[in-house]
């Protein structure tokens, strides 16, 4: 039964896209059969990923308009596409019984094709999001370290601890990460180590550094391990990979 990791932030711009496609792609090269799930309307993880005209996404799938598909990006990897419609689900489906499962419901019999499902949300708490923490069994949360950046962090823990109440018993907090890193900002530093002494057991100790690489790859449809692998992105995300998968 494969493991489901939702990768969430309520701010938007922190890396969440980005890790879900490097993580998905470092875990496939590590023998892990993965499925990435495209929650986020902006569909800037299936577009990164080079799938562009995706004739079956996950909103048409979860509205029970034809069975979910998920497209082959490279061995061991597969995507179920998202589709700006997803801002419309809320509107949708909001009034339906049980509307916090339906994403549980559809990935439920996928489970056994895989050792990871990772879900990538969207940047709000909205009825997506509840899905998809209804459905984990562990949140990771980019989290660039600057001014504010907490504020978010607390709302995401906040919403955590009311899932776990009402809906998903079982869901944990695996880890928090910092992306877009520079060491050489005091700013950031300061910014990190507040975060590191409020939550010690979760700040995870892999950071991912800001580098060039990592934002031309997805322009390219690959992911930073395909589009430069002696990258410090690279290093950076395989670090972060070897980390989860031991946690």
């Amino acid at each position: 039964m494969s493991k489901i990791i939702a990768f969430t932030n309520q701010k938007g711009g922190v890396g969440k896209t980005t890790s879900t496609a490097n993580i998905g792609a470092g875990l496939a090269r590590a023998g892990q059969r993965v499925l990435l799930v495209d929650l986020d309307p902006q569909i800037n993880l299936t577009r990164g990923l080079g799938l562009m005209d995706a004739e079956f996404n996950v909103y048409g799938a979860l509205l029970h308009e034809y069975k979910v598909k998920a497209y082959p990006i490279q061995e061991r990897l597969a995507l179920i596409a998202g589709s700006p419609a997803l801002s419309s689900f809320e509107k949708v489906k909001g009034d339906e019984l049980d509307r916090e499962f339906l994403l549980k419901d559809l990935l439920e019999p996928l489970r056994e094709r895989c050792d990871y499902i990772l879900l990538d949300c969207p940047p709000a708490l909205g009825l997506i999001t509840l899905n998809a923490y209804a459905c984990a069994d562990a949140l990771y949360i980019p989290l660039e370290a600057q001014l504010y950046a907490t504020e978010g962090l607390e709302k995401v823990l906040e919403m955590v601890a009311r899932v776990k109440r009402r809906l998903n018993p079982t869901l944990a907090v695996g880890g928090i990460f910092f992306t877009r890193f520079d060491s050489r900002k005091v700013l950031r530093r300061e910014t990190a180590e507040v975060v590191r002494d409020k939550y010690p057991e979760l700040v995870l100790t892999s950071t991912i550094r800001e580098t060039i690489a990592l934002g031309e790859a997805p322009h390219l449809g690959q992911d930073i391990f395909s589009y430069a692998p002696a990258s410090a992105g690279a290093a950076d995300y395989q670090s972060l990979v070897q980390e989860i998968l031991t946690r």
